[in-house]
């Protein structure tokens, strides 16, 4: 990212990072990515439903957006639409404090401490990851998408958020996704909103495929249970 954003900024543009699938899995820090912008969503890790953009103060000050005349001129204020969502900034506190919380040996300032968790997050998360893909990865029904599987193999050397997605031969994402949730099995199909991408893997005609997600709360005996539901489609046992 630090390269993409180097580029972008000797050709004389700003970056933009769209940040809401990484941050709930990983450390961030956006001066060292290099992101003039960096948007997040508090509601994929543990918040309220609602969003915020990071950016320097100096820079929003040379951003003037068209807003209603009543709206405030200063930054963030011209930014935001009406009075702010005080109710909700307080359940954003209350999940980042969470998060810096989830280290048992985190110390030092909300910062230091919400660095180091997500740190022990993005190891425990790849642990659970690796099980899960190469457990994916030996089913001769199921067909794995991205940079998690190369040549039927998990490539353990990509770095990227616990997201798995596959297909499962002989069923629709929509059917895998029905019969896992009789199991109580929560995953999600369709395109997940990467429309062109669903069609660069020729998925966006049969549905798209199935997504599955791991998050810090998630374990090894869950990552199993999902494995033993998708290998019994082989055989019908839970259509």
């Amino acid at each position: 990212m630090p390269a993409i954003a180097a580029a972008a900024h000797a050709a004389g543009a700003l970056c933009y990072v769209d940040g809401v699938h990484a941050t709930p899995h990983v450390p961030v820090d956006v001066r060292a990515l290099g992101a003039d912008f960096y948007a997040t969503s508090a509601y994929k890790w543990s918040g309220p439903h609602i969003g915020t953009v990071v950016a320097d103060p100096a820079l929003l000050e040379a951003l003037h957006p068209d807003k209603l005349a009543p709206a405030p001129s200063g930054v963030p204020g011209r930014f935001e639409r009406g009075t702010a969502a005080f109710a909700d900034l307080a359940g954003v506190t209350a999940a980042v404090d969470h998060l810096a919380g989830l280290g048992a040996s985190a110390a030092g300032s909300r910062r230091e401490r919400l660095l180091a968790s997500m740190a022990v997050v993005e190891r425990y998360e790849g642990q659970l990851f690796t099980r899960l893909l190469d457990g994916l990865a030996a089913m001769r029904h199921v067909t794995l998408y991205g940079p998690a599987a190369a040549g039927g193999q998990t490539n353990k050397a990509a770095r990227r958020t616990p997201t798995a997605f596959f297909t499962v031969g002989g069923y629709s994402p929509r059917e895998v996704a029905a019969a896992l949730a009789e199991r109580r099995i929560n995953v999600w199909n369709g395109d997940n909103y990467a429309w062109e991408l669903a069609g660069v893997f020729g998925l966006r005609d049969s549905g798209g495929g199935v997504r599955a997600g791991l998050v810090h709360y998630n374990d090894a005996a869950e990552v199993d249970r999902l494995l033993a539901a998708v290998a019994d489609l082989a055989s019908g046992g839970v259509r």
